[in-house]
């Protein structure tokens, strides 16, 4: 371990045992020779040096296309650099973090925490100047946020005293793989080719394909001697549409598909038969039937079950603490952010045969790419697989170095503003085939002398394009009409096995409870990569910058045995009055 009496020591050393190619690195000069003199020098007057500082530098570089209907839309090539400083003051027990507090807005140490650019060139001196700035803001608000954490803890009986952080072996990695290199070129003509399959269609309203190819590199380094460099590249290709039924329901769906280049990609063939059957479907759910309302038995399969398992439970897996609070005004803000499966550790949480584990080491399903993985974390811990729940019961959650209550120490899994899963496996001990499920999915319905039982094969948000424009937007997740989890391929499944697709209906209610009660499961699971990003120390959001962490989740289709599917509240949006301009053709 790097005790803190040796930090400064660990810092001076590392320019005379790191290897040549980092020393002609202007970039990891600048870094470590302005870390050696703010952990010597910083000081202000007679208060506290800090203990523990960290740069975070991600450099990118981007193009991004959006077409419809075979024209670009948009199109833009950008790079950068951003530099992240951390810096504690106080010490492992009680620094300036997990507190909250109102934003200095207007102020200089308004300015800490947000991203600091970096100039492009590699000029030693100018950046050696930027990370100063940044620094010294950095040390003068964790300064006054430690005075007033102080203060808020003078009015409080202390009764479960939890460390602010927690030590971790010094590290070292360097991934000097080259970058994505972004193909502006290439991703536009796959952009127009597949916004091109909506030519023709009346029955789509509002429709796009839009690209995002991105290299980049990240560089860490922190006053305990950590440091790591590694790829962050990632391309992502998004295809959408959206319609209206004849009584103005809106109806919308997309297909995500992301990769770490080009060639990890379905060929352009299988990405244009993807496309147009979106299109299908949507003309398929205009004439289906609406759902008024059923509770009972519901299964979920492929990209609905995982993204059910994103939504409601990973939350619930991350080692989040409720902050001290310097405003009463802030306290429900802070309990919110707390994870109350804090208290549920060693409690069962899911059905006795099922697993997960988050598994950064991860790289493959099968045949399937896993792109969440990575060698070390954003605060240079190692990753490693963790069991998190065996045997349905929670045996840890995922975490940072920032400690919560029964999870002291990190698990490798800082991602961005805290923590976030990597590689996640649900697994199913004693899983049955599909045509098992079904019947059992079918049985639960009899028992309950149901008409039929609802099996759901995609869910989205509820609220996209159409409805915001008809309605003025949906909310934020957690609030309203936006939080709302939609069903976007769902059918009626009868006894004589017939089936009947259900035009539009939306989950109500359905929370991290509702998973002990999964009566069975599939007994292999599908592969579905999505963004996940992890929340910073602020209510306010700052420190949850960028796209997210991509996350893979491996999840067998779950059927739980109580569940409410209804139509969505609220008023319909009026359909256009006058018909689409190729209608008539």
């Amino acid at each position: 371990m790097i005790r803190s009496g040796s930090r400064v020591l660990a810092v001076l050393a590392l320019a005379g045992c790191l290897p040549a190619f980092a020393q002609d690195d202007a970039l990891a000069r600048a870094m470590r020779d302005e870390m050696a003199r703010s952990m010597e020098e910083l000081r202000l007057g007679d208060m506290e040096k800090p203990y523990f500082v960290s740069y975070t530098v991600r450099e990118s570089k981007e193009a991004r296309v959006t077409a419809a209907l075979g024209g670009v839309v948009s199109r833009s090539e950008s790079g950068g650099r951003t530099l992240f400083v951390e810096v504690r003051a106080g010490s492992p027990s009680l620094d300036n973090t997990n507190f909250l507090t109102r934003p200095q807005f207007g102020s200089a140490l308004g300015m800490a925490g947000l991203p600091t650019p970096l100039p492009l060139e590699d000029d030693y001196g100018e950046l050696r100047r930027k990370i100063w700035l940044a620094t010294d803001i950095a040390y003068k608000q964790a300064l006054d946020h430690l005075a007033k954490k102080r203060a808020a803890l003078e009015n409080e009986t202390r009764v479960e005293e939890v460390p602010d952080f927690s030590e971790a072996e010094r590290y070292r990695h360097r991934d000097d793989r080259p970058t994505l290199e972004p193909a502006a070129a290439e991703i536009e003509a796959l952009a127009r080719d597949l916004s091109a399959v909506f030519q023709g269609m009346p029955h789509i309203f509002v429709s796009e394909a839009s690209a995002t190819m991105e290299g980049g590199r990240l560089s860490y380094l922190n006053s305990e001697g950590t440091e790591f460099v590694r790829p962050d590249s990632r391309l992502s290709l998004r295809v959408s549409a959206g319609t209206q039924a004849e009584d103005g329901t809106p109806l919308e769906d997309a297909f995500v598909i992301y990769g770490k280049t080009l060639s990890e990609l379905p060929g352009k063939e299988t990405l244009i038969e993807r496309a147009r059957g979106l299109a299908e479907r949507l003309s398929d759910l205009r004439e289906a039937p609406l759902l008024d309302r059923y509770t009972g038995p519901v299964l979920f399969e492929g990209q609905a079950a995982a993204e059910l398992v994103r939504r409601v439970l990973v939350p619930r897996l991350l080692a989040v603490k409720e902050p001290v609070v310097a405003d009463p005004r802030f306290s429900r803000t802070a309990r919110q952010r707390a994870n109350p499966f804090l208290d549920k550790l060693g409690s069962r949480v899911l059905p006795r045969f099922l697993n997960i584990a988050n598994d950064p080491t991860a790289d493959r399903h099968g045949e399937t790419p896993l792109l969440g993985g990575y060698a070390v974390d954003d605060e240079g811990v190692p990753g490693r697989r963790a069991a998190v729940v065996q045997r349905g019961i929670l045996k840890t959650l995922l975490a940072t170095r920032n400690p919560a209550p029964g999870v002291a120490a990190s698990t490798g899994s800082r991602r961005g503003g805290g923590p976030a899963p990597s590689n996640l496996f649900v697994e199913a001990q004693g899983g049955l085939e599909p045509g098992e499920l079904r019947e059992e999915l079918l049985a639960l319905a009899d028992e309950r002398e149901l008409e039929y039982a609802i099996r759901i094969r995609r869910i989205g948000s509820s609220s996209g394009r159409i409805a915001r424009s008809r309605r003025g937007g949906g909310g934020p997740p957690g609030s309203g009409q936006g939080s709302q989890i939609g069903a976007v391929v769902a059918y009626k499944v009868f006894p004589d096995g017939r089936e009947e697709l259900i035009r539009h209906a939306a989950l109500m209610g359905i929370t991290e409870g509702n998973f002990r009660d999964i009566v069975a499961a599939s007994e292999g699971g599908s592969v579905h990569t999505a963004t996940f990003r992890a929340q910073g120390g602020s209510p306010f959001g700052f420190g949850n910058f960028g796209p997210g962490s991509l996350v893979s989740l491996v999840v067998p289709d779950l059927l739980f045995e109580d569940v409410t599917v209804r139509r969505p509240p609220g008023n319909i949006p009026r359909p256009p009055v006058v018909a689409h301009p190729l209608a008539a053709r």
